[in-house]
């Protein structure tokens, strides 16, 4: 058998099809795009055949210029330099709190360690073909950086649990669940940002996955890009 293994802030770590990852995985449901920007209900699922959409290589190449991007809180500009580009309208949601949105070690972390507030976005992006992924994107604030280094400590190791991205029926996407194997992590002082990527129609390498979740987890919290207008 093949050996399975995920994607941890850019470090590939070894995994048995028994363990338990950050959520189970649904059936993804299939979509496909309509008009300029919709996206509906279609016949085809992640990892379909075909040419990938997305190469490594882009990644690899263009990855740069889309963390400056998405650092300045563009996060348009920073999709479409990688040929891909956002399919919904991203939405945003604010918590008081992170335990109601949590699971698992990282909810019994936050029990402990209760963290200020939380901000989560959800993108949908896609390339020209119409293949299209998913990127939640969560701003977790804490009373100091003791408290963040705890609670990054637990959420950064697979299998802990995690902090629930918006629902992805809220754009359209019913039955798409994040595994929580394509994460990456970003701490600033007393917050850690945290993004997640899944594939939801073609065909994404776990590279490609990963790239997109790293360029994410550069974008500035909601609360600081208002600051900067």
């Amino acid at each position: 058998m093949a050996e399975r293994w995920i994607t941890k802030n850019g470090r590939r770590i070894p995994i048995d099809d028994g363990g338990g990852g950050k959520t189970v995985a649904a059936g993804l449901a299939a979509i496909m795009m309509v008009g300029s920007g919709g996206v509906a209900g279609g016949a085809a699922g992640a990892g379909a055949g075909g040419a990938p959409s997305v190469s490594a290589k882009t990644i690899n190449a263009r990855k740069g210029d889309a963390k400056r991007s998405a650092r300045k809180g563009n996060a348009d500009k920073a999709w479409r330099r990688l040929g891909m580009r956002q399919v919904r309208r991203s939405l945003d949601q604010r918590d008081a709190g992170c335990v109601r949105v949590t699971w698992g070690e990282v909810r019994r972390t936050v029990i402990r360690n209760p963290c200020t507030s939380l901000d989560r976005r959800l993108f949908a992006i896609a390339d020209r073909k119409g293949d299209t992924a998913l990127v939640s994107v969560a701003w977790a604030r804490f009373r100091n950086s003791g408290d963040r280094r705890r609670f990054q400590r637990v959420i950064d190791v697979y299998g802990t649990g995690d902090i629930k991205p918006l629902a992805a029926s809220r754009l359209g996407l019913a039955g798409i669940r994040f595994t929580g194997r394509y994460y990456h992590s970003i701490p600033r002082n007393a917050r850690l940002t945290v993004a997640e990527a899944e594939a939801v129609k073609g065909t994404f390498s776990p590279e490609v996955l990963d790239g997109f979740a790293e360029i994410a987890a550069e974008l500035p919290s909601p609360r600081n890009s208002r600051r900067r207008r």
